[in-house]
């Protein structure tokens, strides 16, 4: 059995009541394993260009891999004309106009250090904004770097859906070996009341191998952010495509909520077992 811990401090759910210090735990309201099949991905059957993604069982597909956990996994590639593509994406359990508290969105990829240098691969998940509409992207970019010969991974809030061969100048890791890796955003209260999102990535065993944190002080929770949007992999250029397992979505409790009952010092921390 496989135990990974994932653990978010929510600096701005403080509340004193004389109730003391009390946990909370998070709410998966998202889990896709592929294990049957890759349900809740839209590709290229969907919308025209959105790449394909196919659920295979561990060891096959054209791969070959074996399955981050259980039975099976999904295989991705990117199609559609050259400019005009990207990969496919997921609207989670649907979008979220309500700002739930704090999310953790995660999802396992196979990284292959013998990848064509210039390859790569953005993964993206998205804010609401309150209105409905989309706010802002929170986006991981995998590339191996032509000039320095090393995978990398980095984030910033932008892609440009090709993969980047300027990470070496940036808040990067350079990825020792090829194995499954676990891509994961936290979104939270930065402790002024706007959104903060950690790009954290994670080996099998769940430690921090890095983080990225992004912050824009106009992504007011209490009135302009609202809760998920997609996972997207805007671009796949890797030939013959990545492979992606377990992908999940944990939401904790309304502030409002946790406010009533004098939660102080929240820690939310959530196991999945596979």
């Amino acid at each position: 059995m496989k135990l990974r811990k994932k653990l978010l401090t929510i600096g701005a759910l403080v509340g004193v009541c004389g109730m003391g210090t009390m946990q909370a735990h998070a709410v998966e309201v998202w889990n896709q394993g592929f294990e049957t099949d890759a349900s809740g991905w839209l590709d290229d059957d969907d919308f025209a260009g959105f790449g394909n993604i196919d659920q295979v069982a561990s060891g096959g597909g054209t791969l070959g891999l074996t399955s981050a956990t259980g039975s099976g996994h999904a295989e991705v590639q990117q199609v559609g004309p050259v400019g005009d593509e990207s990969g496919p994406f997921s609207r989670f359990d649907g979008y979220r106009s309500v700002w739930p508290g704090g999310m953790t969105a995660s999802l396992d990829i196979y990284l292959d250090t013998s990848w064509a240098a210039g390859e790569g691969f953005d993964l993206s998940v998205a804010a609401n904004g309150s209105d409905g509409n989309h706010r802002r992207d929170f986006v991981f970019h995998v590339t191996q770097d032509t000039s320095s010969g090393d995978l990398l991974v980095g984030g910033s809030n932008n892609t440009n859906f090709d993969p980047r061969e300027d990470l070496e100048t940036l808040n990067h890791y350079v990825v020792p070996a090829s194995g499954w890796y676990t891509f994961e955003h936290v979104f939270y209260d930065a402790g002024d009341g706007s959104l903060a999102v950690d790009l954290n990535l994670r080996d099998t065993g769940g430690s921090l191998l890095f983080s990225e944190t992004r912050n824009d002080a106009s992504d007011v929770l209490a009135t302009v952010v609202g809760g998920n949007r997609y996972s997207w992999l805007t671009n796949v250029d890797i030939a013959g495509g990545i492979a992606i397992d377990n992908h999940t979505l944990d939401v904790v409790p309304e502030p409002a909520s946790l406010a009533l009952l004098g939660l102080g010092g929240l820690t939310i921390l959530k196991r999945k077992r596979a």
